[in-house]
């Protein structure tokens, strides 16, 4: 069994265009014109996006619109890959809730994406 993400976004090229540049997904393929629905690969995670509109019309008793109270954790190989986004998102003035902080096992920062949702950035450390 496989777990997919499957976020709900209100402009899907703006949502792609922040996990393709700071978290290293790239767009394996969309559907629909204008385009609805996209999924986004980094190795073997896979994101997918898509329109509040296209899930109302495909879910009819699909919820309203809210920001999400989720936090997602994308997990990383090396400290410097996590410094790397880090900066870039500083640099662009990102919205970052938390600053890159060394916790207990891992080193750790908070971002929101374009949607508000709450994007943890790790890197699991030895202690």
């Amino acid at each position: 069994m496989d777990i997919v993400v499957e976020l709900v976004v209100k402009d899907i090229f703006k949502s792609s265009q922040f996990y393709t540049k700071y978290l290293g997904f790239k767009i394996e393929f969309t559907e629909n014109e204008p385009v609805s629905w996209m999924q986004l690969k980094n190795k073997d995670v896979i994101l997918m996006l898509v329109t509040y509109d296209y899930a109302k019309e495909d879910i009819p008793k699909f919820r309203d619109f809210s920001l999400s109270p989720n936090l997602y954790k994308f997990r990383y190989d090396t400290l410097e890959k996590v410094k790397e986004i880090y900066k870039d998102l500083k640099k662009d003035n990102k919205n970052i809730f938390l600053n890159l902080r060394k916790s207990n096992f891992r080193y750790e920062f908070g971002v929101y994406d374009e949607d508000g949702n709450m994007i943890l950035i790790t890197k699991v450390t030895e202690s």
